[in-house]
């Protein structure tokens, strides 16, 4: 017990830390998406890629964990290279060598699955980190919108209908998520829990609407922003069935524990805002940061990344939400071109949302590293295209 309880110290001091030190230093240099910038980094340093490479033993003590059956593998796999050797010294027969082959590939087999689930068991300390910052992060997420207006305290002049918001919703989750899960599952070779997962990622809504996004979205109509809230959230329900689903698949009941997040989520969005600075600064320093170094620092980039992967989510992470939304929005008719697609834009800003959930996925391992990798990647993708769509809010000017 003093064991874990001084590794897990190490690990969230470690992952608290560096994260923050790189966001704070990428802050204070201007660059945009600094928060996800500096977690990635962050993580990269402490990951395979790095650490893992500069002090190995360290590294998978620390984070990988299963550091005892890993060295029971190592230790089988010299045992066994002896034993074939001996056996080839002493002209046994050819028969005989493949039996031992076949023996030795069974006992492998069983160590690797011991090898797994130590791992499993010694980044449980990682899972339960990475949800508690993911909670913290929902909760500064939904004490940004705006005061004016709450779940449960509508403006009466709020005449959009539900099936509106309901429309709007779900075609922005569905389009993105179900392309990239037919393509993950047909062209990829991944399985229909990690489609199904990766697919869940692309399709959540917005965490929060930013400033300029709510005024973009009053401006092209009345109680515009109340109105791509509901629409997000819409989104969030879609997506978030999609997480359960597949981590459901992997776990069984015992999923639900390690997407508390989710679960909380309906009561998070019927708390009033209050406007919460302290708790605004921790998540934008700290929690963004840590929770993306979370999920990097049991990923090596140069195995992760592959092409299509990352070029699909780059673009149905963005685009595809956008034109879910102005679908949603055109279906149901009432609005001009121009309006449907400066008034959908908000539902694109969902990076932080996908970052949470590839994280929580990727810890009960319903995502392969590369999927994971490509979501990282995605989110860090629309936090730093933010001011391009900055500039498709702007109405024309009237002569």
């Amino acid at each position: 017990m003093r064991e874990l309880i001084i590794n897990s110290s190490i690990q969230y001091a470690l992952l608290l830390v560096i994260p923050l030190i790189m966001a704070s230093i990428l802050r204070w240099a201007k660059l945009r998406a600094w928060s996800i910038v500096g977690g990635f980094a962050g993580g990269i340093l402490l990951g395979p890629l790095i650490l893992g490479s500069v002090a190995p033993s360290y590294w998978e003590s620390t984070f990988r964990g299963g550091e005892d059956e890993h060295g029971a593998i190592m230790q089988l796999e010299r045992q066994q290279q002896a034993n074939l050797i001996a056996a080839n010294t002493l002209g046994v027969d050819q028969d005989v060598l493949l039996q031992m082959q076949a023996e030795q590939w069974h006992e492998q087999a069983i160590l690797h699955e011991q090898w797994e689930a130590g791992k499993w068991r010694d980044q449980r300390t990682i899972r339960i980190f990475a949800i508690a910052l993911i909670v913290l992060i929902l909760l500064s997420g939904n004490d940004r919108r705006s005061k004016r207006k709450t779940l449960l305290t509508t403006n009466k002049s709020d005449q959009t209908p539900l099936i509106m918001s309901l429309s709007v919703g779900a075609w922005s989750s569905v389009i993105p998520m179900g392309g990239v899960a037919i393509i993950s599952y047909m062209f990829w070779d991944a399985s229909l829990v990690e489609s199904v997962a990766i697919g869940a990622c692309i399709g959540a809504g917005p965490w929060t609407l930013s400033r300029w996004e709510q005024r973009a979205a009053d401006c092209s109509e009345a109680d515009g922003s109340l109105f791509m809230v509901r629409c997000g959230r819409v989104a969030w329900g879609i997506a978030g069935t999609a997480t359960i689903y597949s981590a459901w698949q992997m776990h069984g009941a015992m999923a639900l524990a390690w997407l508390l997040p989710i679960l909380l989520l309906p009561t998070i969005w019927m708390m009033p805002p209050k406007g919460y600075r302290l708790l605004r600064w921790f998540v934008d320093f700290a929690a963004i940061p840590s929770v993306v170094a979370t999920a990097l620092v049991l990923i090596d980039p140069r195995e992760a990344f592959q092409f299509w992967p990352f070029l699909v989510v780059i673009l149905f992470c963005a685009d595809a939400r956008w034109f879910g939304g102005i679908v949603g929005l055109w279906i149901l008719g009432g609005r001009t071109s121009s309006d449907a697609m400066r008034l959908s834009i908000p539902l694109v800003d969902a990076g932080i949302s996908q970052l949470c959930l590839v994280t929580l996925l990727y810890g009960v391992g319903a995502l392969t590293p590369p999927l994971a990798f490509a979501g990282i990647t995605g989110a860090l993708f629309l936090e730093i295209t933010a001011p391009i769509r900055f500039k498709f809010t702007t109405p024309p000017v009237q002569n």
